[in-house]
């Protein structure tokens, strides 16, 4: 038989239209678009720049594209206090004790058990956040294939499917098929000299029986001293 396998972050700049000012956007949250920030990361770099270069971030308001209103209102929204403090420090809590090995699912279980209902998304967005990021992966899911059994035989057709006679290179593969009742499968072998069947089973699952049922079908066509080459992928 043959087998035919063979062998950002970067500093974003701005400029005024003068070309007097320009500045990094190193105060921008993780998350922010360098090339399009929102406008509480336009707020910080406004304040942070003005600041930085001592001019007033009234003048600096048109060329970051930010109103006046948007940046008092952004202000006055960062001082406030953070609602998620005190869910912050259980979550941080819960990550510390699990060595720093839980998700967000299994942390969410935390504060649910402590009597706090909070949403598995929210802990999940506060981790992210704040960099809680589990060291490990989690483990691969279970798999009972162990790869192939035996080394796979070499191509001898080697891509060559001419054939002079019949009963030279023989080719097969498996089909499935959706029927109204499920899925059914066809396993046929093919000769080359004419792309004829020369014998096919059907059934209800790829397995061995299938292609065992077809090659025993198409070896009792043979003549003596005949002897296929049978090419599956």
């Amino acid at each position: 038989m043959s087998n035919g396998n063979d062998g950002r972050r970067r500093n974003s700049t701005s400029r005024s239209r003068s070309g007097r000012a320009r500045w990094s956007c190193r105060g921008k949250e993780p998350g922010a678009d360098p090339e399009n920030p929102a406008s509480r990361e336009k707020t910080i770099l406004v304040k942070t720049a003005g600041e930085t270069l001592g001019v007033t971030a009234r003048s600096l308001l048109p060329v970051a594209g930010v109103a006046r209103s948007t940046y008092h209102y952004q202000l006055n929204a960062m001082k406030r206090p953070d609602k998620d403090a005190p869910l912050l420090e259980l979550v941080r809590e819960a990550f510390e004790n699990s060595e720093r090995r839980y998700g967000y699912k299994r942390i969410h279980l935390e504060p649910e058990s402590m009597g706090v209902r909070v949403s598995a998304k929210r802990i999940m967005r506060l981790m992210t956040r704040h960099g809680l990021v589990p060291l490990f992966k989690s483990a691969k899911r279970y798999s009972s294939y162990k790869g192939e059994l035996t080394k796979a035989p070499k191509n001898l057709v080697n891509r060559d499917f001419h054939a002079e006679r019949p009963n030279m290179p023989w080719v097969t593969d498996l089909t499935e098929f959706s029927i109204p009742a499920g899925k059914a499968y066809l396993s046929p072998v093919i000769d080359c000299h004419d792309g004829m069947p020369v014998a096919w089973t059907i059934g209800t699952s790829p397995n061995a029986e299938l292609a065992n049922g077809m090659l025993t079908d198409a070896c009792s066509t043979l003549k003596d001293g005949e002897k296929p080459i049978i090419h599956s992928d």
